[in-house]
């Protein structure tokens, strides 16, 4: 019975605990529909609250009926109902990005702000079996890694698939058995997408030609591969601390050390440091070979990647850094409590959240920080620096000029408009990645701590 395996795949990778709110995206699709119903099920056994989220896309003529369905089902169930209206067209070519590409973002975007306003949220999206070998598939079309034939993940941070070991046969079955109504979307018949070619074409033929239990492998093979990237990151960790020098935002690769190691982990070391530099986005296989081929070329030789960085060869090592020519403009955004804040100037989020007074377990993360709620002013925002910044730091009679600190703390002056910094009115409250102001530090009379995390864009990306 579906219900079972649904109980057993949430308890196998431990989704959800007692007391979790989980926010279920539901798009009044089958799958979302079914899921809604099988949590609402469960609810009571596994001790948890849910709610729904529905993001109206503004791209169907007819999705204002997705709404509606999913409006009713909630108030026949008695379940909490967030709708969100975006006008995914528009914002998809003001970000210059597909429409799948933007609808996706908005999606995950407001399910991590409704994550933010419950206690101990959990999202659960309706991924299956059938969605796993697809993610598969286009992902080896693409060129891919053990990564990315990993597929999706049945949990990565709070976002859960409980349906990650059922079939599209087994929810749609399960519909129609249970009466469920859902809403088809038309979109999902158009061979225009390369999802649904994969879905309605290519998965088709291999099975009726090759294997009719294509899927099935796709499925194993992702988890296999899985298992191994796993493994194989924490040895690129190990191996990273050993190899690598880092200062500022420039990582120096000690070419004696990085040679004897496999090619295996010299490659993923590579993709790690450009992970750590800004972004993944547009590298490619080549860029990775054209760095590797660094280490034997001549003394000053370098090239030019994506997202303005740039890797060159000095006498024993490989520094890799960002060019000071690809200037970050000026930018400023509002930061609101409970929510979490796209930078698009920096592909990053800010994610700020209220906790009670606590004194112990302060977070030495450079990316995670708390300062006294009580002494913030104004609206909190992020932006770079202005001429005249200053912050307060200990030993400092008064307030130490930002310019002089980046100078004393030796960040390149290409390096310095990139560093984001939490306001708080005119004044600094944190240089994010480094020093926070003194006046705004948790004391003894601190009641509310304001916990504030800064992320890069990647790490919240999922297929």
């Amino acid at each position: 019975m579906m219900v079972e395996k649904v109980l057993s795949t949430i308890k196998k990778w431990d989704m959800v605990h007692e007391g979790d709110t989980v926010i279920i995206g539901v798009s009044g699709g089958m799958d979302s529909m079914c899921l809604l119903h099988i949590f609402d099920q469960l609810k009571d056994q596994l001790g948890i609250s849910i709610c729904v989220v529905h993001v109206h896309h503004g791209i169907r003529a007819d999705a204002g009926e997705d709404v509606t369905l999913v409006e009713k089902t909630c108030e026949h169930l008695a379940i909490p109902c967030h709708v969100s209206y975006f006008d995914v067209k528009k914002l998809a070519k003001s970000y210059k990005l597909s429409l799948e590409e933007m609808g996706r973002k908005i999606r995950y975007d407001v399910f991590e702000q409704q994550r933010l306003r419950v206690k101990n949220g959990k999202i659960a999206i309706g991924h299956h079996i059938n969605d796993q070998a697809e993610t598969v598939i286009m992902h080896l079309m693409r060129g891919t890694g053990l990564k990315g034939i990993g597929g999706i993940p049945p949990v990565r941070d709070f976002i859960i698939r409980p349906f990650i070991d059922c079939t599209r046969e087994e929810i749609e079955h399960y519909c129609h058995e249970h009466q469920i109504a859902y809403r088809d979307d038309y979109t999902n018949a158009l061979n225009v997408y390369t999802r649904n070619k994969i879905r309605h074409t290519v998965i088709p033929y291999v099975e009726e030609q090759f294997n009719k239990n294509f899927v099935q492998h796709m499925v194993n093979t992702a988890h296999i591969a899985r298992s191994e990237d796993d493994y194989i990151h924490g040895i690129v960790l190990e191996k990273m601390e050993q190899v690598i020098t880092r200062k500022d935002n420039s990582y120096t690769i000690d070419l004696d050390a990085f040679n004897a190691l496999n090619l295996v982990i010299r490659r993923r070391i590579i993709r790690q440091v450009l992970h750590q530099l800004g972004s993944l986005k547009n590298i490619e296989y080549k860029h990775i070979e054209q760095i590797l081929q660094l280490a034997h070329k001549e003394v000053s030789k370098k090239i030019q990647l994506p997202k303005g960085i740039v890797a060159k060869k000095a006498y024993s090592s490989i520094i890799m850094s960002v060019l000071g020519e690809n200037k970050t403009k000026a930018f400023e955004k509002d930061v609101h409590l409970n929510t979490k804040t796209y930078i698009e100037a920096l592909d990053s989020y800010v994610e700020v959240r209220l906790l009670e007074a606590q004194k112990d377990n302060i977070p030495k993360n450079l990316y995670t920080k708390w300062f006294d709620y009580d002494k913030i002013k104004y609206n909190l925002k992020v932006r770079n620096r202005r001429q005249g910044d200053a912050i307060v730091i200990r030993g400092i009679d008064g307030q130490k000029k930002l310019k002089k600190y980046f100078i004393d703390a030796k960040i390149p002056r290409e390096e310095r408009d990139k560093i984001p910094l939490l306001v708080d009115g005119s004044q600094i409250i944190w240089i994010i990645g480094h020093r926070i102001s003194e006046h705004y530090k948790v004391t003894a009379s601190t009641k509310k701590i304001l916990e504030v995390k800064y992320y890069l864009e990647e790490d919240y990306q999922d297929a």
